[in-house]
C-alpha cells in the first residue's frame, strides 16, 4: 500500500464515514420492513412465516437481477462528478429511470406466475400455493421498487446518503400499519395473513419511491444537473456503459443472492420449523450484513470519485480505509451476535425448538461476518473502478464451484441439513474475499504505475 500520513488517513476514513453512515442507517431501515413482515408473519402463523420467508427468497433471486444492475449508477455518476460533468449526471438519473420501468413490467409479470415453479423445485404444495399467492400481492410494488432502486443508486453516487435514510426511516410506521391492517383485517378488510404482507410491501415501496422522487425534485443543489429537463430516451452510448458495468454486477449479485435464496428454498423441503428457524436466522444475519453493505456504497462513490479526477493513490486510500472500517465493524457485530443470539430469537418466536435450531444457525452466520464484510467492500471497491468483469467470475467460482456444492454434500448426504447448507455459505464467502480483496490491491496498485 502507498504511504499516507496518518492526517491523510484520517480525512478519507472521515469522508467515507460521512457518506457511510447514513447509508447504513438507510440500509438497516429497510431491513427493518423485513424483520417486521417476519415478525408479523411468524406471530400470525408458522405457515405464513413459511411462506413469507420462501417468497421473500424467491423474490430476491429475482429482484437482484435489477438491484445489481442499478449499482452501476453509482460510479458512472461518481466519475461524472468527478470530471465535472454535471449535464452527463442528470442524463444518467433520466436513464436509470426508463430502465427501472422496463424491468419493472417483466418482474411485475414474472411474480404472478411463480406455484408452478416452487412446486417444481420440491417446495411442499401448502407453502407453495400460499407463497405464490403472497408474491402475487408484492408484484404490485415492482414498478415503484424499481424506480426507487434507480433513483438511490444515482443519489448515492452525488453522497446524498442522508435523504435515504430519512425517506427510509419514514417508511416504517406505514410498514407496521399496513401490515396489521392487512393481516389481521379491519375497516372493511378481512384477514389477509401472509399475503396481507405482500399487499403492505407494495405500498411502502410506492411511498420510498415518492419521498425520494420529491427531495430529488425539491433539492436546489441538483438544479444545475437538469435531471428534470429536456426528458427523452437515453443514447445509446450511455446505456451501453450502463449495462457493461451493470450486467457483471448484476450477475455477481445474482450468484450471491441465488446461493442465499436457492437455499432457502431448499430448506423449505426439510418443514415448517427447519424454514421458519432458517428465515429467522437469515433475517438477523441479513440485518448485520447491512453495515457492510452500506459502507460499499459509501466505498464505491469515494474511489470513483477520486478515479473520475484521476486521483489513483487517492482511490486506493479510499479502498483501503474503507475496508479496514469494514473490519472494524464485522468484529462488532460479530460479539454481539454471539453474546446474544438467543436473545435475538426470543423476538421472532417462544417456541423453544425454533429458538435452538435458529441460534445455533446463528453462531455459524457469526463465523462468515468477516468474510462477507471483506468480499461485499472489496467488491464496492472494485465496481468504484468501474471493475465488474473478472470479480463476477470470482464470484460464481466461490458460490457454485465451492459454497452450494459443498453446502448440498453436507446437508443431503452427511445428514447436516439445514446446517450443512450453512457451512457451504461460509465456504463460498470466504473464497470471494480473498479473491476480491486481492484483485483490488493488484488493481489499484496498477492504475498508481500506470499513471506515474
Amino acid at each position: 500500500m502507498e504511504k499516507h500520513s496518518l492526517r491523510q488517513i484520517g480525512e478519507e476514513s472521515s469522508a467515507l464515514i460521512k457518506v457511510a453512515v447514513p447509508a447504513i442507517l438507510a440500509q438497516l431501515a429497510q431491513m427493518t420492513l423485513g424483520i417486521v413482515d417476519t415478525l408479523m408473519a411468524g406471530n400470525y402463523s408458522k405457515h405464513a412465516l413459511a411462506a413469507v420467508g420462501t417468497g421473500a427468497n424467491t423474490f430476491m433471486i429475482i429482484f437482484s437481477l435489477y438491484l445489481g444492475l442499478s449499482f452501476a449508477l453509482n460510479p458512472m455518476v461518481s466519475h461524472f462528478n468527478g470530471q465535472g460533468q454535471f449535464k452527463q449526471i442528470g442524463k444518467t438519473f433520466q436513464m436509470g429511470q426508463f430502465i427501472a420501468l422496463a424491468f419493472g413490467f417483466v418482474t411485475f409479470f414474472i411474480l404472478r406466475h411463480m406455484e408452478t415453479p416452487l412446486l417444481l423445485m420440491g417446495v411442499t404444495p401448502d407453502i407453495a400455493g400460499l407463497t405464490a399467492d403472497y408474491l402475487t400481492a408484492m408484484s404490485w410494488g415492482t414498478l415503484p421498487a424499481f424506480l426507487f432502486l434507480a433513483l438511490r443508486a444515482s443519489n448515492e453516487g452525488l453522497f446524498s446518503t442522508k435523504a435515504i435514510m430519512i425517506c427510509s426511516f419514514l417508511v416504517i410506521p406505514f410498514n407496521i400499519l399496513f401490515n396489521t391492517w392487512f393481516i389481521y383485517g379491519g375497516l372493511g378488510l378481512p384477514a389477509m395473513g401472509a399475503i396481507g404482507v405482500g399487499y403492505a410491501t407494495s405500498l411502502v415501496w410506492t411511498l420510498l419511491f415518492l419521498f425520494l422522487l420529491i427531495y430529488t425534485y425539491k433539492n436546489k443543489r441538483y438544479e444545475h444537473l437538469d435531471i428534470f429537463k429536456n426528458i427523452r430516451l437515453p443514447k445509446m452510448s450511455l446505456v451501453r456503459e450502463y449495462f457493461s458495468i451493470g450486467t457483471p454486477i448484476a450477475v455477481g449479485m445474482l450468484m450471491e443472492v441465488g446461493l442465499f435464496g436457492m437455499i432457502g428454498i431448499m430448506v423449505a423441503r426439510y418443514g415448517v420449523d427447519l424454514t421458519g428457524a432458517h428465515q429467522i436466522a437469515m433475517n438477523i444475519a441479513t440485518a448485520a450484513f447491512m453495515i457492510p453493505l452500506g459502507l460499499s456504497v459509501a466505498i464505491t462513490a469515494r474511489v470513483g470519485f477520486w478515479q473520475g479526477k484521476q486521483n489513483y493513490r487517492q482511490m486506493r486510500l479510499a479502498g483501503f480505509c474503507g475496508i479496514g472500517l469494514s473490519v472494524f465493524f464485522q468484529a462488532a457485530s460479530v460479539t454481539l451476535m454471539l453474546l446474544f443470539r438467543h436473545d435475538f430469537v426470543g423476538f421472532y418466536t417462544d417456541n423453544p425448538e425454533l429458538i435452538n435450531i435458529a441460534a445455533s444457525l446463528i453462531f455459524l452466520a457469526a463465523i462468515f461476518q468477516f468474510s462477507d464484510g471483506l468480499q461485499i467492500n472489496s467488491a464496492g471497491a472494485l465496481r468504484g473502478m468501474k471493475d465488474t468483469k473478472i470479480p463476477m467470475i470470482y464470484m460464481a467460482i466461490a458460490y457454485w464451484v465451492f459454497g452450494f456444492p459443498i453446502g448440498y454434500y453436507l446437508a443431503e448426504y452427511q445428514g447436516l441439513k439445514v446446517q450443512g447448507f450453512w457451512i457451504g455459505i461460509i465456504i463460498g464467502l470466504s473464497i470471494a474475499a480473498i479473491l476480491l480483496l486481492a484483485r483490488f490491491i493488484r488493481r489499484s496498485r496498477h492504475a498508481i504505475e500506470y499513471a506515474a
